[in-house]
Parts: structure tokens; sequence; C-alpha cells
């Protein structure tokens, strides 16, 4: 419940509506930004802004910013916090083993 209160009081400060859903009975609780019109530059900055504060807060309070559904390129920016350095490389050295020539996928999740 921690992470929907503190959902709330982003909301509150920012703005934007936060949504928490998802399998809240095992703890796995997604939110999600309700943005409006993310390629106006104003708008994404301030989400962007909101997000860094959220994923933050989440790594910091033993959480995770990723589950079932992988890392999509909204989460990138937080991937190496969230990994920790080991696991980090631990993942490139998989990338690297099977794409040495990096051409799957370029540009995602590992840069």
């Amino acid at each position: 419940m921690e992470l929907a209160a503190f959902a709330a009081g982003l909301e509150k400060k920012t703005g934007i509506p936060v949504a928490c859903f998802g399998h809240a009975g095992d703890g796995n609780i997604h939110t999600n930004l309700m943005v409006e019109d993310y390629d106006d530059p104003v708008v994404r900055e301030k989400a962007d802004s909101a997000l860094d504060v959220l994923f933050t807060w989440v790594l910091e309070n033993g959480g995770v910013i990723t589950g079932e559904h992988g890392v999509g390129l909204a989460k990138k920016p937080w991937i190496k916090d969230a990994l920790g350095e080991v696991a980090f490389a631990a993942h490139h050295t998989v990338k690297n083993a099977f794409d040495p020539k990096g051409i799957l996928n370029p540009g995602k999740f590992l840069d």
C-alpha cells in the first residue's frame, strides 16, 4: 500500500494521473502515468521527471521496475540502477555471446 500512497502523492504534486493496478495480491503492482500528448516537449519533460521520481522511489524501497513483461524503452534509463553493476554486466555478456555483431534489436535495452 506504500506504493499506492506514494503514487497518489506524486499525482497530487505533478497533476499527472497515476494508475496503480495489476496483481496486488502477490505484491506486483503496476504504475502508469496517464499522459496525454507525450509528443509535446513540455509534457514529455514533466512526465519523464515524474517517472524518475517514481522509479527512484520504487528502487530505494526494495521494489523492482519490471516484472513478467521485461524492460521496455520507457524504463531503459533506470535499468542499470535496477539491475546493479554485476547483473548489468552479465546481461551484456549474454547479449554479446548471442549477438557479437550487435545486429539484434540495436539501441534497445542494452547500449
